[in-house]
């Protein structure tokens, strides 16, 4: 479309010289777009220490398994790690500032008289974000954690004063102050917005079907047996008070029945349209949780109905008693359900089923038929032949129940008997 007005619509009267066609591009139109002039961003800076050394280092390291580079989100209200895995995991780590002793994020104002704290907006929450390699930062705290004598002893300090600045990060102590500098990398916006509101990888609380929360120790233990007999793919079943984990690898199907104890596994919701719910992962990918949930007190496992499986783990910090946890949450996308092997789970859980049910009942039947005589007596029960008479037998008991005197079953002894005085 032309932004020029056609010729032929002038057709040569005079009286229409005074029609005005307004252009595009007119000064009304212009006026709006210079009121919403674009502001620059603030220049925001970070700075924040602690003593915790232990526990970040634990976090770190939890994180490297899932990818090496991760996305920090810092705000007022805390310190947001986004990882993800070849589009299948993704996780987020939350700290909380009460971690810190000193937690500050501030907005410097410029040379030219530019944004200042007064100047940001009371809706606008201060924010920064940067690409990182945990990798290197992970060993970074390793390192020092590994050579300290002890934790309250060092102050760590972490600095970021904004884009185009190094993430800093000091290590003080009595007798050594060491600085290390990680270059950041830069964040597609557009792309980090759209994998974060990805469907597939977010739980819709709405339609939740599972929930179920357990403790992190035993899940640590079965997690550890199901690698050592080589678990390739993973099946994770869940009915009423029912949690098996399904092993499929190469020595062949095996299952691990998850206690339903309430101090081992709290609870075990599931959606009443919902007879069973079978979950299906490839073990390698979701193997990568373990150093999370070895670190974790508490674990909670959250499925929607879109297919999408979420893992909660909040590690508490023991050396801090005022902090409330770190919290990890790590989505995962299933794998396509094998129809042959999730056909062959069930069928094993019905038969296991009726075989829970129907053996109490044959038990509960063969007691009723058998004899009065087989009942064994209890110990607390009173003794009934446990005195006799003068000139009675001495009774024995058989397996059976049954009586028989001792002159049926020994010989008689041919001795003298001699009387003796009870008393002397």
């Amino acid at each position: 479309m032309s932004l020029f007005v056609d010729s032929s619509q002038d057709n040569g009267d005079d009286d229409d010289d005074d029609v005005y066609i307004p252009s595009q591009y007119t000064e009304n139109s212009l006026s709006p777009r210079r009121a919403n002039a674009w502001k620059p961003k603030p220049e925001v800076h970070f700075t924040a220490s602690t003593n915790q050394i232990a526990h970040l280092s634990d976090v770190f390291q939890s994180l490297i398994a899932i990818n090496s580079q991760a996305i920090v989100t810092i705000r007022s209200s805390g310190i947001t790690i986004y990882s993800t895995y070849n589009y299948t995991i993704n996780v987020h780590v939350t700290i909380d500032p009460a971690l810190f002793n000193q937690y500050e994020l501030t907005c410097e104002p410029k040379a030219n008289g530019g944004h200042a704290d007064g100047d940001v907006d009371a809706e606008e929450e201060l924010e920064l974000r940067l690409g990182i390699d945990i990798n290197l930062i992970a060993n970074c705290f390793t390192s020092v954690l590994n050579t300290m004598k002890s934790e309250k002893l060092i102050s760590c300090t972490i600095i970021y004063q904004g884009d185009g600045h190094p993430l800093v990060i000091e290590f003080d102590d009595t007798l050594i102050s060491e600085q290390l500098e990680f270059y950041t990398f830069y964040i597609d916006q557009d792309e980090l917005i759209e994998n974060e509101q990805l469907g597939n990888s977010r739980i819709n609380y709405e339609n939740v079907i599972l929930e179920i929360m357990l403790k992190s120790d035993v899940l640590t233990n079965l997690l550890q047996d199901l690698y050592q007999i080589d678990t390739e793919i993973l099946f994770i079943y869940c009915a009423d008070e029912v949690l098996n984990f399904i092993s499929s690898g190469s020595i062949g199907m095996s299952k691990l029945i998850f206690p339903n104890e309430k101090s081992i596994m709290e609870k075990l919701p599931i959606n009443k349209s919902y007879q069973h719910i079978i979950s299906q992962f490839k073990f390698s990918d979701f193997y990568k949780i373990f150093k999370a949930v070895r670190l974790s007190s508490k674990c909670k496992f959250i499925k929607d109905a879109d297919g999408c499986f979420s893992i909660q783990l909040i590690c508490k910090n023991y050396q801090q008693s005022g902090y409330p946890g770190t919290l990890l949450t790590i989505n995962m996308t299933e794998l396509d359900h094998d129809q042959h092997l999730i056909d062959w789970i069930l069928q094993d859980e019905i038969e296991h089923t009726t075989m829970r049910y129907t053996q109490p009942h044959q038990q509960e039947q063969q007691y009723h038929e058998m004899p009065l005589t087989n009942i064994p007596r209890l110990a607390h029960e009173p003794l009934i032949n446990s005195f006799k008479r003068t000139g009675d037998p001495i009774s024995t008991k058989t397996t059976n129940g049954t009586k028989k005197s001792r002159q049926q079953t020994a010989p008689k002894r041919k001795t003298k008997t001699t009387n003796v005085p009870l008393f002397l």
